[in-house]
């Protein structure tokens, strides 16, 4: 891969904070795409075993839309998390720990899948290029407004629909006031954890609001979308999260066909007017926004929760 130092720098800095933070013996970044082939590892930190990229790319391949993990031959634990570089480069993230170390945790997933997604956006849109959140490692508003537009050029020369989410927590500022901030920033991490760990390779998610997070997702309309917001809305994502009591949060929905006149700020603000209400039902549900023929106002359809 073609980078320069101040990505590499970034890059290898990243890695070598997972490589401590999650207790790894090591871990590299695949490029598997045509044009790598004959140098796949594109970023290597620690040590490996005889076959622990191999085994890697295996899962990568074998598993392109979801986390994954095996044993080496020498027992060591291997875990491989994937993404969709634009447009469309196959690759991801391989991590490992010694030979008999513990198993692969859930968390475990949720911090390469995180990883993997900031990982993806250093290097699909560049440092220069995209503002990280230093919280959650999301990307920021403006990164996901310019990477939505062009999901939606692509759908429109597709003939594809696609749909925004729009998560708001609940309750959120008051806890800030009442627990302090680090109570309220365990909540958020927790979120971005989570969405990072749903989502599909390719799919788009930001944090585009102190409380407010935004998930792009092609192909999706707004009945899948809404079975999936339900779904979501029965999690208990925030169960072993101290000071997370009561703690929901309110999903607003909204669908473009191809060809649309609605652009992406608008439907963020459609997303955003269903989570809204949503909220001033009690929170806790979801709301699909749908819009008036040619035109770019909105309306609302049966909530959940």
């Amino acid at each position: 891969m073609p980078f320069g130092d101040d990505y590499d720098g970034s890059i290898v800095a990243v890695l070598e904070q997972l490589r401590l933070t999650a207790d790894l013996e090591g871990l590299a970044v695949l490029d598997l795409s045509n044009d790598a082939a004959e140098a796949p590892v594109a970023y290597s930190i620690g040590n490996d075993g005889p076959d622990t990229v191999a085994v890697g790319r295996s899962l990568l391949n074998a598993n392109p839309g979801r986390p994954a993990h095996t044993a080496g031959a020498d027992t060591r634990p291997i875990l491989a998390c994937p993404w969709v570089l634009p447009p469309a480069r196959p690759g991801g993230l391989v991590m490992w720990r010694a030979p008999d170390s513990r198993p692969w945790t859930d968390a475990d997933h949720d911090l390469a899948a995180s990883v993997a997604m900031l990982l993806r956006t250093l290097i699909g849109s560049g440092m220069g290029q995209v503002g990280i959140d230093r919280l959650t490692g999301l990307p920021n508003r403006r990164w996901f407004l310019d990477e939505a537009d062009r999901h939606i050029d692509r759908l429109d020369q597709d003939g594809t629909t696609g749909t925004l989410f729009l998560v708001d927590i609940d309750g959120l500022r008051r806890i800030n006031t009442s627990l302090g901030r680090a109570s309220g920033d365990r909540i958020l991490v927790r979120m971005a954890n989570q969405l990072r760990a749903m989502v599909r390779p390719n799919d788009v998610v930001s944090r585009v609001g102190a409380d407010e997070f935004a998930i792009w997702q092609d192909g999706m309309d707004h009945l899948t979308a809404a079975e999936r917001a339900e779904a979501l809305c029965g999690r208990r994502i925030f169960q072993d999260v101290p000071d997370s009591q009561g703690v929901t949060f309110s999903i607003g929905i909204a669908s473009r066909p191809p060809n649309s006149a609605d652009d992406v700020r608008i439907l963020l603000r459609r997303a955003h007017m269903a989570a809204r209400e949503v909220k001033a039902d009690g929170g806790g549900g979801w709301r699909v926004s749908l819009a008036e023929p040619r035109t770019s106002r909105s309306g609302s359809t049966h909530s959940g929760g």
